[in-house]
């Protein structure tokens, strides 16, 4: 399809862009590449399009092509927090884990990042990595001190709770979780061995109840299945 005579390239960057991170969202790679590519060809400074090229390549594993990108966008915007995680994240999967941390910090830091708790949060799945799960609860928390419904945070500090056996804070992250997400396979299984380790039968057969209901094909129902009463 071409391009209207007289359409703006601002704006057909932009939906070049978008078309981009929709197509990556998806796994078409190949269809990403193909319109982040039109949008450069526009425009090869645009910060959103060498954004998400990063990503498109980050994605294709190809990365030295991401870090190219990354890096120029930041060169022209050195604190754009969509590049700063994106980057962040690119890095951490690389396993610079030291550099993903510091990048996270800078755009959680900045006065203009509107969402720090994205990068906090950011920060602390990269930290679990290591694994300094300590650390990554400093990060969860600090998430949730911008924002306390974040789901991802809370969850994640269920976890850590219940990795130190700390029955009664693990149940209530996990309730606060419920308050804001819906649960999945692996939030029940978690409730169900908070609720062991408790020793709460009731509350272990409510979690079990809902795991066989809502997703009785999973891993975890069966899991769940085999192990009740035990």
């Amino acid at each position: 399809m071409q391009k209207p005579a007289n359409e703006d390239p601002a704006r057909r960057i932009n939906t070049l862009v978008s078309n981009a991170l929709a197509y990556t969202l998806r796994g078409s790679l190949v269809l990403a590449e193909r319109n982040i590519l039109q949008a450069l060809a526009i425009d090869a400074e645009n910060v959103d399009a060498n954004n998400i090229a990063g990503l498109v390549y980050a994605k294709s594993n190809r990365p030295e092509l991401a870090v190219q990108h990354f890096q120029k966008a930041l060169a022209k915007s050195p604190n754009d927090s969509s590049t700063l995680n994106n980057y962040g994240n690119f890095l951490c999967d690389s396993g610079q884990l030291n550099q993903a941390e510091q990048i996270f910090l800078r755009a959680a830091k900045h006065s203009s990042n509107r969402n720090p708790e994205i990068a906090y949060t950011n920060a602390g799945l990269c930290a679990m990595r290591v694994p300094d799960p300590d650390q990554a609860a400093r990060y969860f928390k600090t998430a949730l001190d911008f924002n306390e419904n974040n789901s991802i945070a809370l969850f994640q500090l269920a976890q850590i709770n219940f990795a130190k056996k700390r029955g009664l804070p693990a149940l209530e992250r996990l309730r606060s979780y419920a308050q804001y997400a819906q649960h999945t396979p692996q939030t029940l299984k978690l409730g169900i061995e908070i609720s062991r380790l408790l020793k709460d039968k009731q509350s272990e057969v409510n979690y079990f109840n809902l795991l066989q209901a809502n997703f009785p094909s999973s891993d975890e129902y069966q899991w769940a299945a085999a192990t009740i009463g035990n």
